[in-house]
């Protein structure tokens, strides 16, 4: 890999952290290289500190936007030459964080849509498994809908669930990532699917980090590894030809 011909990479993450080792695990793992000298340079700036996006979003908490462009600033003066930002309720943001950083910025949500209605065809209807605020925010709707798919969510109780997955006391968040949270997302995966979803969009880049494809009948999309894959074309990388799992 030439130098001169690929770009340096910054990862914005902390949102989770967890989620963030697995997102420059998946560029690893993604990329075909067979020294170390022709992986990618990637710059990761962890900052957890970064207020919660959902509650922005939905109940008027902390505005995330100064705390996301300090962060994308710290990567640009590292070197950073394209962004990705592993966190999909911090996307409700991208529009305002490409006006306010020189950066280019990978769309995760967009990179989603694109694989998941040109590698399923045919497709029509998709399950959203993602934070309160993600949800609400709307942007797999928005971005789906273009595409002539439409998004299904869970009900009241479902979505209810999906958050405790998360952010329960022995959620992904707090670090379990076992049979609690797996079992509580795959239940709900399992109405969307009755409703006539056709595959599960994890909406919430935790989310991979307990439930696993081989717990569902269909497909488990999971924009960590497609925009992980995205973001190696873009980089200028040499992309493992491996199907994603």
């Amino acid at each position: 890999m030439n130098k001169k011909t690929t770009r340096t990479v910054g990862i914005l993450g902390g949102m989770g952290p967890e989620a963030t080792v697995r997102f420059f695990e998946l560029i690893v793992k993604n990329t075909d290289a067979a020294v170390d000298q022709e992986h990618l340079r990637i710059i990761i700036y962890n900052f957890p500190q970064i207020p919660d996006r959902t509650r922005a979003v939905l109940y008027g908490g902390q505005n995330p936007v100064p705390w996301l462009v300090k962060g994308l600033k710290v990567l640009e003066k590292a070197g950073a030459e394209l962004v990705a930002i592993p966190c999909l309720t911090a996307h409700y943001f991208l529009p305002e964080l490409s006006r306010r950083s020189r950066l280019p910025l990978l769309d995760l949500v967009t990179e989603t849509v694109r694989w998941t209605t040109s590698s399923l065809p045919g497709i029509r209807k998709v399950g959203l498994l993602a934070t309160e605020g993600t949800v609400a925010s709307g942007i797999f709707h928005k971005a789906f809908a273009r595409r002539q798919v439409q998004v299904l969510e869970p009900g009241a109780a479902g979505q209810k669930k999906v958050m405790e997955a998360i952010y329960g006391r022995q959620g992904i968040k707090a670090g379990f990532t076992g049979s609690g949270p797996a079992r509580l997302l795959q239940e709900v995966a399992g109405e969307l699917i009755s409703s006539g979803a056709q595959a599960i969009i994890a909406g919430c880049t935790e989310i991979p980090l307990a439930l696993k494809p081989r717990r569902l009948p269909l497909p488990l999309v999971d924009p960590m590894n497609i925009g992980a894959r995205a973001l190696i074309i873009r980089a200028g990388g040499r992309l493992r030809e491996w199907p994603l799992p």
